[in-house]
This record gives C-alpha cells, sequence and structure tokens, in this order.
C-alpha cells in the first residue's frame, strides 16, 4: 500500500512541478485544498486559498521556470496523507522544502494541504547555464604529496592538473568549491588538526569567497555544509578532482547522484595510494583507473582534462 500511495504522491508533486514550469500558476493553485496553509521562509505565512493564490501570482510576475526538486523524500502517514521534502532550485531562486502534506479527496485526487518551503537565495536574472556547474576540489591537503604522512602515488601529477582547471574556473567566473578532511582524533596519522598535513596546497588553495567544506568523515555530504552550498549556488553538476580515488571521491560521487547532481571526474586529475588486497598489489594508478570504472556505472562521467576543456570550447 505505502508503494502505492508514495507513487501517486510523487505523479502528484511531478504533475504540480510541470503545470509551473508551462506558468500555468493557476493550476498549480489548484492543487491547494481551500483550507490549505503555507509556510515560505523568508516571505512570511499563507492561511487559505486566496492568501496562496495572492503569493503565487505575484511570484509569478518574476517569470519563474525551470523547477526542478531533487532529493526527494516521501513518507506514508496513511493511505490519505504523505509527506515530501526536498531540495529544489528553478531559474532565479533555489531551496529546500521542508514539508508538503499531499492529501487524497474524496474526488480521488491528491491536494496540499500544507506547504512549507524556504528560500535560500533569489536572483534578479537567471544565471548564464555554465554557472550551474561547480568545480568541487576534494582533499587536496598536503600529507598526500611527497613528504607528506600519507603520500599518494601521482598526487603531485594530479593536482597540477586540478590546479590547471582551478585556473579555468577561476578565469570564466564559475563556482569552485573546495573540500578539507580534518580527522576529530588528535591522535590520527594524517590530516591532523593544527598540522602543516592538513592544510590544502598552495597550488590549488582557496580564495577570495571560494567556500571550504570542512568534514570529519570519508562522505563530504555528512555533517558538512556542501548540500546547503549546492542548493544556494544552483548548481546541477559537480565537476570533481582530488583524492582518494578509493575513498573520499568515489564516495562523494555516489552521494551526489544520490542527491541528484550530475558529476564528471577528471581522470587525469585524481590520486590514489599503492595498496594491497590478500595477494593482489595495485598501484595507484591501478587504484584510480579501477575506481574510474565503477563510476561508471552510474556514479560519474570520467574525461580527461584535455578532453574537458575541448568540450567546454566547442561549446562555447
Amino acid at each position: 500500500m505505502s508503494q502505492s500511495i508514495r507513487q501517486a504522491v510523487m505523479q502528484a508533486s511531478q504533475a504540480w512541478i510541470a503545470d509551473f514550469n508551462r506558468q500555468a500558476f493557476a493550476d498549480c493553485i489548484a492543487r491547494y485544498l481551500p483550507e490549505a496553509q503555507m509556510q515560505v521562509s523568508p516571505f512570511g505565512r499563507f492561511d487559505g486559498i486566496e492568501a496562496i493564490s495572492q503569493f503565487w501570482l505575484g511570484f509569478a510576475q518574476q517569470n519563474p521556470g525551470e523547477l526542478v526538486y531533487r532529493n526527494v523524500e516521501i513518507k506514508v502517514l496513511s493511505d490519505k496523507q504523505a509527506i515530501l521534502s526536498a531540495n529544489w532550485r528553478m531559474n532565479i531562486a533555489s531551496g529546500f522544502i521542508s514539508k508538503e502534506l499531499w492529501t487524497l479527496a474524496d474526488d480521488g485526487h491528491w491536494y496540499l494541504e500544507e506547504d512549507d518551503f524556504s528560500v535560500l537565495t533569489q536572483l534578479s536574472e537567471p544565471p548564464a547555464p555554465q554557472q550551474r556547474t561547480a568545480l568541487v576540489l576534494v582533499d587536496l591537503q598536503n600529507d598526500y604529496f611527497k613528504g607528506g604522512r600519507f603520500a599518494l602515488d601521482n598526487c603531485e601529477a594530479a593536482a597540477a592538473n586540478a590546479a590547471k582547471l582551478l585556473h579555468h574556473f577561476r578565469s570564466n567566473q564559475l563556482p569552485v568549491i573546495h573540500v578539507q578532511h580534518i580527522f576529530k582524533d588528535p591522535e590520527a596519522s594524517f590530516f591532523q588538526a593544527g598540522t602543516q598535513g592538513v592544510e590544502i596546497a598552495d597550488m590549488v588553495a582557496p580564495k577570495g569567497n571560494e567556500p571550504v567544506i570542512i568534514k570529519h568523515h570519508v562522505d563530504s555530504f555528512i555533517d558538512t555544509a556542501l548540500s546547503q552550498t549546492l542548493i544556494e549556488l544552483g548548481i546541477d553538476k559537480l565537476v570533481v578532482v582530488g583524492a582518494m580515488a578509493q575513498a573520499c571521491v568515489q564516495t562523494l560521487c555516489r552521494s551526489a547522484v544520490k542527491a541528484g547532481f550530475e558529476c564528471e571526474v577528471i581522470s587525469d586529475a585524481i590520486a590514489a595510494p599503492s595498496l594491497s588486497w590478500e595477494s593482489q598489489d595495485l598501484s595507484g594508478e591501478q587504484l584510480v583507473a579501477a575506481n574510474l570504472i565503477s563510476l561508471s556505472f552510474g556514479g560519474a562521467k570520467a574525461l580527461s582534462l584535455d578532453d574537458w576543456l575541448i568540450r567546454e570550447r566547442l561549446a562555447g
């Protein structure tokens, strides 16, 4: 039963999104119950269909569209009610939905009884399409380089290519996000707080207002500001470089795809250590290749730096 209800609510939500994107706002408003309540942060509370209608018709004057929901979760309360939560972005705004309470009415259709969402970013004009792609540099910290506490096989070469890509993003004023791993354990063997090894390498060090996401886990989304940062920036796609291929890079891509983002990995800007498993000895280069193969199955598209730059130049 819960699966069929979940599917019905998802269909109702998708129909609402489709109406919104074709600017059929009267049809969107008709999907609210007469006594519905809507809470919009930071704009206030709107009680009843008339107040909700005034909000949406006023908002329609800004020509919103291109609405996308990501990381959708639906919790079934009963055979007639379910709660949807999600992240969202459109052409001129982005934010998250705390609660859409969908209720099955006597006419057999699902309607919104409660709508609680937040607007984190609002723009006067839609951004250029390329602004929807962010470069994410993962854990390119001193301990991974020669002389560090956990040197990787190919970190210098990978970081050099990451630096070239970083220059491209900065030159074109595109979003850049840095991820820095700091272990909480004061006895950690590397990435120890307060050491030089935990610092991001100079060649890819953050500049200006570029966000730095501090993490304490392999997954860059756990207990960090990464998800909110991506929502605030209105990002659709991540271009990922950094280390380690088999750990933080692999996990970041999997978690990002699960949350609804597209991922590309720059194959020659990824580093890994030499590792052994039982009788198998793998070099860093082999480990990178194995993980790129793994990610190619529903995780990320892998391109070399040159191929990525050529494609972007051709796209113009």
